[in-house]
């Protein structure tokens, strides 16, 4: 699952006071994480009040993104950091391995999740590998036959009795 701000990932902020557009290269760079992580998005950005997931996912495809939008983190939670939005999603459904889109440092436990954002530049394509990264889950470790390369094997005694 990828959690995704828009502003400062998808919309470079170019002056303080001035949001941006969505920026066609950062979205392509969103698309090729959605791709080779084959994950879905949450929208945790300050922009999902308002509106809904269906609008979200228009205002996306509009400028070219191919994934799917599936939720947006709660909107009810006065005084919650984005951090406190995304584990209280996260405690209401079953995910397995997912990422932090974001440009802003404070996600507190969920920060090892984070792939941190400059907000002039946005997502840019040396983030991708490893958000992509983030949402690959572990590799299983190999499973060995019992009695194989165990310590306590027991081995027939080579002493002979008297």
């Amino acid at each position: 699952m990828i959690f995704l701000d828009i502003d400062g990932v998808l919309a470079p902020i170019r002056r303080w006071d001035q949001y941006g557009d969505l920026d066609p290269a950062c979205i392509r760079v969103l698309n090729e994480i959605v791709a080779g992580g084959g994950a879905d998005v949450v929208v945790s950005s300050t922009l999902r009040h308002g509106k809904t997931v269906a609008e979200l996912q228009d205002m996306l495809e509009t400028e070219g993104f191919t994934g799917c939008v599936v939720d947006m983190t709660p909107t009810n939670m006065p005084g919650a950091s984005r951090g406190d939005e995304i584990a209280a999603w996260l405690a209401e459904h079953a995910v397995g391995a997912y990422v932090i889109l974001d440009d802003h440092a404070v996600m507190g436990e969920l920060r090892a999740h984070l792939v941190l954002t400059h907000p002039a530049h946005g997502l840019q394509p040396a983030d991708a590998p490893r958000a992509i990264e983030m949402l690959r889950p572990p590799p299983a470790s190999p499973s060995r036959p019992p009695g194989r390369g165990s310590r306590t094997t027991s081995r027939p005694s080579l002493a002979r009795g008297g």
